[in-house]
């Protein structure tokens, strides 16, 4: 297992960090319409988002849209796009639904972020496993001095698995029936340097997909032993959808 982190400090608004963190969640299903992440253009979701940190409760919305087809390094790839100019690249294989990273074209030098991770394996089976690695993003403190931003970066392996596929879920946008479940879940001991020293960090996250809708409810749990940064948790919902054609919700 593979684990690194180090506490950095740094004067990101809480906006950008919420942002940025959501598009590494939505790191959809094939070209089916009733697939779990539907990747055809025109899809447009909007979700409420809930982020608790050890600086409080901050409360936003987050809107996606699929654009269409297009190509990476010469792949064919399906994109998704932001509010902010970010677009997301995702690869339909044979193993699964793959999120290959993202690029901003709102800005002057926009550059590929490459991050490849396993959104959903192809093979919907209860008990199916993956490994998957993932930074924290959730444990992070504003002190002094000049009101500095302390935060945990720790590379943490996770473990993947299909939960069940007939859950059902409950988010503004209604009641989900037949949902698949996924959780990952990891830890990992390290030194996080003079302000945390020694902790266990562990990471749990729990996703639902509705067929033809995609994901409809995420919560992410951060926590470690130490009491400086003990726990941060994001909780994401489905407010509305729409297809293209007409508003589902």
């Amino acid at each position: 297992m593979i684990n690194q982190y180090s506490l950095r400090i740094n004067s990101l608004s809480k906006c950008c960090f919420v942002s940025f963190f959501i598009l590494i969640i939505f790191s959809g299903c094939s070209k089916k319409e009733q697939s779990y992440f539907p990747l055809s253009n025109g899809y447009k979701w909007r979700y409420d988002v809930l982020l608790e940190t050890r600086d409080g409760i901050q409360k936003q919305k987050y809107i996606l849209n699929n654009t269409g087809e297009g190509e990476l390094n010469g792949t064919p790839v399906y994109l998704r796009e932001s509010l902010d100019g970010t677009v997301l690249y995702y690869l339909d294989s044979n193993e699964g639904i793959y999120y290959l990273g993202s690029r901003n074209n709102k800005k002057i030098k926009s550059e590929f972020n490459n991050d490849k991770k396993l959104v959903i394996p192809q093979v919907y089976m209860v008990n199916k496993k993956w490994k998957q690695s993932t930074v924290t993003k959730l444990l992070k403190k504003t002190g002094p001095p000049q009101k500095t931003v302390f935060e945990i970066f720790a590379k943490v392996e996770l473990e993947g698995k299909i939960e069940t596929l007939d859950a059902m879920v409950i988010v503004p946008a209604g009641r989900f029936e037949n949902c698949m479940k996924i959780t990952m879940r990891g830890s990992s001991f390290k030194d996080a340097g003079n302000y945390v020293g020694l902790t266990l960090v562990n990471v749990e996250q729990t996703s639902w997909y509705a067929k033809g809708v995609g994901l409809v409810r995420m919560e992410r749990i951060e926590t470690t032993e130490s009491n400086a940064l003990d726990k941060g948790t994001l909780l994401i919902e489905l407010a509305d959808f729409e297809t293209g054609q007409n508003n589902i919700f």
